[in-house]
């Protein structure tokens, strides 16, 4: 039975109401990719049980926060996922929804619908085999062809639309760009084409000079073919029906840097693995510790106020 709850966001200073919940269930991984930031997050075994979940929800909930984000880590290595749902959904008549790499969702995606998830991510960042062994940095197995079995395990449970998560990098997969679109098109899903992100103080890092490359012309190409321009309503994010020789396919853009309109529209407060608040992924030093507080609802509920009013937009 899914409680009442308040449809009176808190707003930050910023003017900006926090509508969702973005929920790291672990610092783990079984892949190991190479631009992993874990949710801004170092690898852990710590992490909440479902009931302390659950209250955060509640909280959350009760000021109006009706959409919710699972992500680890790779969330379905926890093995009481299916409660942990089960729980959320009590609170939240919103959409539910996961990223995961799918290797695990052969197994779990009927189970998941059961237990109330709406809709899955899946991370499929190359569909050529030597790259995608190499970005998750899995030579020793064959993940791909499962990462497959997923998406289908994924569509025949009803966890759709599935959204493909493709984080673009220089000289690794960006000339895969074209065949991940017909992929998408021949499999029913929408692409996710993601820019490699880092904050201020990593831009010049090896790492980012290393990896990122700008997609906007990707994304100037693609709107001239456009039948049809949605938005996405997170982030105001542009995402365009174009034709191909497989189909149809939606292709949305993820464009987080130096983007002022990503962090103006942005509606979503994050929380870790072993129990924060956090208000923004490229922030360092914006955690609030919330795991002393789950035991008593109203203090909680005045730690949640004080992160949500504390949001700042990083491009400004």
């Amino acid at each position: 039975m899914i409680n009442s709850v308040s449809t009176e966001y808190i707003y930050d200073n910023s003017g900006r109401p926090v509508k969702s919940l973005r929920i790291q269930l672990n610092a783990i991984c079984n892949f190991d990719c190479i631009f992993c930031h874990m949710e801004g997050t170092d690898r852990s075994m710590t992490y909440m049980s479902p009931d302390e979940i659950e209250k955060i929800v509640e909280v959350a909930a009760n000021h109006g926060v009706n959409r919710i984000k699972f992500t680890g880590g790779e969330p379905l290595l926890r093995e009481d996922i299916e409660e942990i749902i089960g729980r959320v959904r009590n609170h939240i008549d919103g959409n539910i929804s996961l990223t995961t790499n799918g290797v695990m969702l052969p197994k779990l995606a009927n189970k998941l619908k059961k237990a109330g998830l709406d809709r899955v991510n899946i991370s499929m960042h190359a569909i050529d085999e030597y790259n995608f062994k190499f970005i998750t940095n899995t030579e020793k197995k064959d993940f791909l062809p499962v990462v497959g079995e997923g998406i289908k395990a994924a569509q025949n449970a009803g966890l759709g639309p599935v959204k493909i998560n493709f984080v673009v990098m220089k000289n690794i997969n960006e000339n895969e760009i074209d065949n991940m679109i017909n992929f998408c098109a021949e499999n029913q899903c929408i692409l996710q084409l993601i820019e490699f992100e880092a904050n201020r103080e990593k831009e010049k890092s090896y790492e980012y000079l290393k990896y990122h490359v700008d997609i906007r012309p990707v994304e100037d190409k693609i709107k001239k073919k456009a039948l049809r321009v949605e938005h996405n309503d997170l982030h105001n994010r542009e995402r365009y029906l174009i034709n191909t020789d497989y189909g149809d396919v939606k292709i949305e853009f993820v464009k987080p840097m130096h983007n002022t309109d990503f962090c103006r529209n942005c509606t979503r407060l994050r929380v870790t693995a072993d129990g924060n608040l956090k208000t923004c992924l490229l922030r360092e030093n914006d955690y609030f510790n919330i795991k002393d507080s789950l035991n008593d609802i109203k203090l909680l509920d005045n730690e949640f106020i004080q992160a949500v009013r504390s949001r700042v937009p990083y491009w400004r």
